[in-house]
C-alpha cells in the first residue's frame, strides 16, 4: 500500500500482470485523500493477433498437456467502461483513454523479439530448455503467417493501451 499521504499514484504496464487488479485498484483509489490521482497505463493486448496466437499455440503441439502452459496465459481486462464504472463509484472524475499505437517493425522475428521481455515469459517459464526453442519457432511460424508484410516488407504491431487518470 502507499505510504500515507501520498496524493498521486502512478503505474506504467504493470496491472496486467496483478490478478484481480480491480480489486487493488479500488483499494489503491481508497488510500487517496480528496482529490489525489491514480494514474495507471494498461496494455491492452489479450485480444491482439500476436496474444491470440500465443495462446493458441500454447494449447496444441508437444506443449499441450503442459498445465503450466495453461496457467500462463492472462486473464482478459475489463472494458474500458468497466474500469470507469468501477472507478467512478469512489471518484469525482475519472478519464479514460485508449490508443492504439502502430509499430513498424523488420519484420515477423521482430514481433517475437519485441514480446520475449513480457507476454512470452509466462509461457517460456512454463517450458523445459530443450522445448523452449521449439515453441519460439512454431510461434515464428505463426506470426509470419498472420502479420502482413507492408510495402516495405516491414510488419505492423498494433498495441492498444489503456490510460486511466481517476481523481479522487
Amino acid at each position: 500500500m502507499p505510504a500515507d499521504g501520498s496524493d498521486l499514484l502512478f503505474a506504467n504496464g504493470v496491472f496486467q500482470w496483478v490478478p484481480d487488479h480491480q480489486t487493488v485498484l479500488r483499494r489503491l483509489v481508497e488510500t487517496l485523500p480528496r482529490n489525489g490521482v491514480l494514474a495507471v497505463q494498461i496494455p491492452d493486448i489479450t485480444e491482439i493477433p500476436a496474444l491470440m496466437l500465443l495462446r493458441k499455440l500454447a494449447s496444441w503441439g508437444p506443449w499441450a498437456d503442459n498445465p503450466l502452459m495453461r496457467e500462463a496465459v492472462r486473464d482478459e481486462l475489463l472494458s474500458p467502461e468497466s474500469y470507469y464504472d468501477l472507478l467512478k463509484l469512489l471518484c469525482a472524475r475519472v478519464d479514460i483513454l485508449h490508443i492504439t499505437y502502430n509499430h513498424i517493425l523488420i519484420g515477423p522475428e521482430a514481433i517475437v523479439e519485441w514480446f520475449m521481455g513480457s507476454a512470452l515469459q509466462p509461457f517460456l517459464s512454463a517450458l523445459k530448455p530443450k522445448t523452449t526453442d521449439d515453441f519460439l519457432a512454431a510461434y515464428a511460424v505463426q506470426i509470419d503467417r498472420h502479420h502482413t508484410k507492408r510495402a516495405d516488407g516491414r510488419v505492423m504491431l498494433k498495441l492498444p493501451r489503456l490510460f486511466i487518470v481517476a481523481t479522487r
